[in-house]
């Protein structure tokens, strides 16, 4: 999946951002002289973030784009193999309930979700730099915002493409044959056809 960048940082984005930290107007200011630096951002305040394995995340992302759903600010980390997406605040209370509702193998790590009490570091909304550690997978949009905050990915839409993009990443072996054709239908389902 192609990298997205912010081609201008936004004030009412700005602003929506440094309601994660512990000073907003500090913040704001910060940013106004260093637009390309990672920002440092408390989790649970305005969203709270799912973190999974990237090229998981980055499949789901595709299909997410596929099934025409909204897509909400989604990072990778460059030196991990890991992405992180930006959901609403409060969805990880209902977390567990989401991935039990899932399937989830045990064998397979799962995405987890982090509330309160933790941080995530995303990149500048004016990515300058190259070979940052963390870049955007799916930058924020304020073009489809409500008021001033960009749409988030939906918690039960996220964790459904997340399932399916398992099972499409799964080898073989460890698959069911009805899971196999289950997947062999939906790529033909969805594959543009040529006229």
């Amino acid at each position: 999946m192609e990298t997205h960048t912010v081609t201008g940082e936004h004030r009412s984005l700005s602003a929506w951002f440094a309601a994660a930290t512990p000073s907003p107007a500090d913040a704001l200011t910060t940013w106004r002289l260093a637009p390309q630096h990672p920002r440092r951002l408390a989790t649970g305040i305005i969203f709270d973030v799912v973190l999974a394995d990237r090229a998981l995340v980055e499949l789901a992302y595709e299909i997410l784009h596929r099934y025409q759903q909204t897509l909400g600010p989604a990072i990778r980390f460059t030196n991990l193999t890991t992405a992180a997406v930006l959901v609403p605040a409060g969805t990880q209370v209902r977390w567990a309930r989401l991935m039990a509702n899932s399937s989830w193998p045990e064998r397979i790590v799962a995405p987890v979700c982090l509330g309160r009490d933790h941080a995530l570091r995303i990149p500048g909304l004016l990515p300058l730099e190259s070979n940052m550690q963390v870049e955007w997978l799916e930058a924020p949009n304020i073009e489809s915002a409500i008021g001033d905050a960009p749409f988030l990915t939906s918690p039960a839409q996220l964790v459904r493409c997340l399932a399916e993009a398992r099972s499409l990443l799964t080898p073989d072996d460890e698959r069911s044959t009805l899971s196999r054709a289950v997947s062999a239908v939906r790529a033909v389902l969805h594959t543009p056809q040529r006229t």
